[in-house]
């Protein structure tokens, strides 16, 4: 009648039942790497963008908590430093990988502004300025800050 289970048999999957969940994972892989992927840039742009904006207001207030003048250099890219004028020490230096992959920083189209000891942007002549600063990443992602010449604000 019915044939009686080995005792010592062991359960398990067969191979085309693995290679099909390994086919299944694959796909569902295929189909979530770009959106993986924009999800980083993404999250990218913003974390630099975050950093620049910070960075403003730091040279800001570094001009006014030093009783001196601060230069925000665009060097290339979205790199950049924030230099004391008077001796020359450079307070923060930031070099990002994206910069070879164009994204761009840019400031009207001077390449430094200045702070002054009020915190009052500047040209380096001591012409008072403002605008925006704008950053572009590499998909196109825009984000743009004013910089307001008659209170140095950021936003």
């Amino acid at each position: 009648m019915w044939k009686k289970e080995k005792e010592n048999a062991t359960a398990g999957f067969t191979l085309v039942e693995l290679m099909f969940v390994l086919a299944i994972i694959a796909l569902a892989g295929m189909i979530a790497a770009p959106r993986v992927a924009d999800t980083y840039r993404a999250m990218r742009f913003d974390t630099i963008s975050d950093q620049l904006l910070n960075d403003l207001r730091f040279a800001r207030k570094s001009a006014m908590d030093l009783n001196t003048d601060i230069r925000v250099s665009f060097t290339s890219g979205v790199d950049y430093t924030i230099t004391v004028v008077a001796t020359g020490r450079q307070l923060r230096n930031r070099n990002y990988p994206e910069s070879n992959a164009g994204w761009t920083i840019t400031f009207g189209g001077a390449k430094q502004i200045y702070f002054n000891s009020q915190g009052l942007p500047h040209n380096g002549s001591g012409n008072p300025v403002g605008g925006n600063v704008t950053i572009t990443g590499g998909s196109g992602r825009t984000r743009v800050f004013t910089v307001y010449a008659a209170t140095g604000m950021i936003r």
